[in-house]
């Protein structure tokens, strides 16, 4: 009985004409890429040759790609200036920049630069680093510094000339 009722209102043209609308709600439109980031500064770590000591870190939140740039000092201008030759030159203006409360990032320069710009900047609660879609990025980065920096470490003593010391 169910199945007749079932095709009947299926082939029923009145029933068809004055049947309620029934579409599925829209969805939410998808963020374009570039169009929020995310900006962490990490370190200080060791000295490299070329005397850099921290990492600034780019992400995208929409597709999560990440640029790394390494910086001799964590200064806002050193952040601005790869923020606006490295990542604005390559992959356009954000409307979004997310960061923490950093001083290079609540300092002068970076409230210009947004400013000027047209880049709205959010900040991440004191408390509650997750908020950041870097720190997700960092918990990678970590390890895989530890074993590179372990790995050349010891590489460099063994390869290094005996030294003269008694």
């Amino acid at each position: 009985m169910r199945k007749f009722i079932t095709s009947y209102v299926k082939n029923c043209l009145d029933c068809a004409r004055f049947r309620a609308p029934n579409p599925k709600p829209v969805g939410l439109l998808q963020a374009q890429r570039f169009e929020t980031i995310a900006i962490y500064l990490f370190g200080p770590l060791p000295e490299s040759k070329d005397k850099k000591k921290w990492i600034f870190i780019v992400e995208d939140v929409a597709t999560r790609w990440v640029e790394l740039f390494a910086l001799p000092n964590a200064t806002a201008r050193e952040c601005a200036t790869v923020l606006v030759e490295e990542v604005f030159l390559r992959f356009g203006l954000p409307r979004r920049v997310i960061s923490d409360n950093g001083t290079q990032f609540v300092s002068a320069v970076m409230q210009q630069l947004c400013y000027l710009l047209k880049i709205h900047q959010s900040f991440i609660t004191v408390y509650h680093p997750q908020a950041n879609p870097v720190e997700r990025k960092n918990r990678d980065l970590k390890p895989r510094l530890a074993i590179w920096w372990k790995t050349n470490m010891i590489l460099g003593v063994k390869n290094s000339p005996p030294s003269d010391f008694q």
